[in-house]
């Protein structure tokens, strides 16, 4: 059984990560010169330009619900993307009450190079380290899939496929 004070520990380091990772995040954000070429990443407006990327032609609720985001800021978001010349608006032809979401070539052309990139956080790394780093993040994927899993069996392969689809082209 593992030492409670070392676990404590772990899991202080991982807040902090959350932490600090999201702060440097808004600090490269607002800092940025160009705040439209700022990357998207990890951004809700880089979310679904993943999404699209992985299933282009969604309607608004689609992507609310496939990123399990409010129809409100999923709304935003595109209305930002729109703006941007990253996706377009279109009625659907089936049911006009739809709005489908489309790439744009532009849209098309960030998303693939938005994915192609590695945190830099993780270029301070060895081999061996990303390799450790990697294995230990699995176990603890794991166990938290299983916690999930415990609570809400039903939820358990919704949530599953979520993640599978929002990593499919995500650095892999």
């Amino acid at each position: 059984m593992p030492d409670l004070t070392k676990q404590k520990n772990a899991a202080g380091k991982l807040i902090e990560f959350d932490m600090v990772h999201h702060t440097a995040d808004e600090v490269a954000h607002r800092n940025h010169a160009d705040k439209n070429k700022h990357p998207l990443r990890f951004q809700g407006q880089g979310k679904i330009l993943l999404a699209l990327s992985q299933a282009d032609g969604l309607s608004q609720k689609e992507l609310a619900t496939r990123l399990n985001l409010s129809v409100q800021s999923t709304a935003e978001f595109v209305n930002k993307l729109v703006k941007k010349d990253l996706v377009s608006k279109e009625k659907s032809t089936t049911d006009r009450r739809k709005t489908i979401i489309r790439l744009t070539n532009l849209g098309q052309q960030t998303a693939s190079a938005e994915t192609a990139k590695v945190p830099e956080f993780l270029s301070g790394l060895s081999d061996t380290e990303l390799d450790q780093l990697t294995a230990i993040l699995t176990k603890i994927n794991n166990n938290l899939y299983a916690e999930i899993d415990a609570a809400s069996p039903t939820e358990t392969n919704k949530f599953e496929a979520v993640v599978k689809d929002r990593l499919r082209d995500w650095f892999l």
